[in-house]
């Protein structure tokens, strides 16, 4: 017998899950945590009530957050990814031969042994020799290692949204950490929410990053399962901005044939916004898709009128 699982994108709309069976449902010390098989979806995880990960569509979010950066950068030998306790960032991650190493820090170990024991095929990446697991703060390890002169080609920052724990993920004192970690070509990427549903959320992320680097570039992807489908990640360096970087395609090759999601025409076409999202990460927008939009008697004067 399924019962309903509920998400809620926004206080007006909900998405539905049918469960079939629920593994896991519980608290840890820092979130609520929910396991459950759902039709159509697979395995889900969701984290303090939202959507994590699904069996269905975790393919789409994990490769944008990983590939874009790291084949955006010559030589990415040492990646830093903050949170991603469900393996699945670390898994795309470890597709490049030129990783050497590969630290991920998640505060909730809850997380992780569940990854382990549903999500297998992500939890593989833990045993990788190249990869350093830590339990721990992600704030924190960030300030330890900058104050310690750590260097790092990539920093990926995969939050869960900013509430609870995840908070000071989205600070300018992370990102200024953050920056010190980074080498001379050194990407960082932060996931940065629904530019749908929370522009607000997205300019915020843009804003405080540009306050820290020199480029800072939005970029977008489909992940059916998070608020509106179209997800936002915010690509920040202090040298050339991401687009204009010449990617090796010897390189988009190699790791083309193990993706669900990504090719090289999404890698091209990612920085490419939408109306609404460029205006949105613009001081002034706020409550997304529709909020600013024209009237038609606004409207340019090259839209023909409707009966005209």
């Amino acid at each position: 017998m399924s019962s309903q699982y509920r998400d809620p994108w926004t206080p007006n709309t909900t998405l539905v899950y049918e469960v079939v069976h629920m593994h896991e449902s519980f608290r840890s010390e820092f979130q609520q945590i929910d396991v459950f098989e759902a039709k159509d979806w697979g395995t889900v995880l969701c984290l303090g009530g939202v959507t994590n990960v699904t069996d269905r569509d975790e393919s789409a979010y994990h490769e944008m957050i990983a590939h874009v950066p790291l084949l955006s950068h010559p030589n990415p030998r040492r990646v830093l990814i903050i949170g991603g306790g469900d393996g699945g960032t670390l898994t795309e991650v470890l597709r490049h031969p030129e990783v050497e190493e590969a630290v991920l820090v998640d505060i909730d170990p809850q997380v992780i042994r569940c990854a382990k024991t549903y999500f297998p095929d992500l939890a593989r990446a833990f045993d990788d020799p190249r990869a350093q697991v830590i339990v721990g703060d992600g704030v924190d390890y960030v300030r330890r290692s900058a104050a310690q002169g750590a260097v790092f080609d990539v920093v990926l920052i995969d939050s869960t949204d900013p509430v609870d724990a995840a908070v000071e993920l989205f600070s300018e004192a992370f990102y200024r950490d953050c920056a010190q970690l980074l080498g001379a070509q050194g990407v960082l990427v932060a996931q940065s929410d629904s530019p749908t549903f929370y522009i607000d959320r997205v300019r915020a992320v843009h804003s405080k990053l540009s306050q820290v680097f020199a480029s800072v570039d939005l970029y977008l992807g489909q992940v059916a399962a998070y608020p509106s489908g179209t997800w936002s990640y915010c690509a920040a360096t202090q040298g050339p901005s991401l687009p204009s970087v010449r990617v090796d395609i010897d390189r988009v090759a190699g790791v083309e044939p193990c993706l669900r999601y990504l090719n090289r025409d999404v890698l091209r076409a990612c920085f490419a916004l939408p109306t609404y999202v460029r205006v949105g990460i613009q001081a002034g927008l706020g409550r997304g898709l529709w909020a600013g939009r024209p009237t038609l008697a606004e409207a340019p004067k090259c839209m023909t009128e409707p009966g005209a």
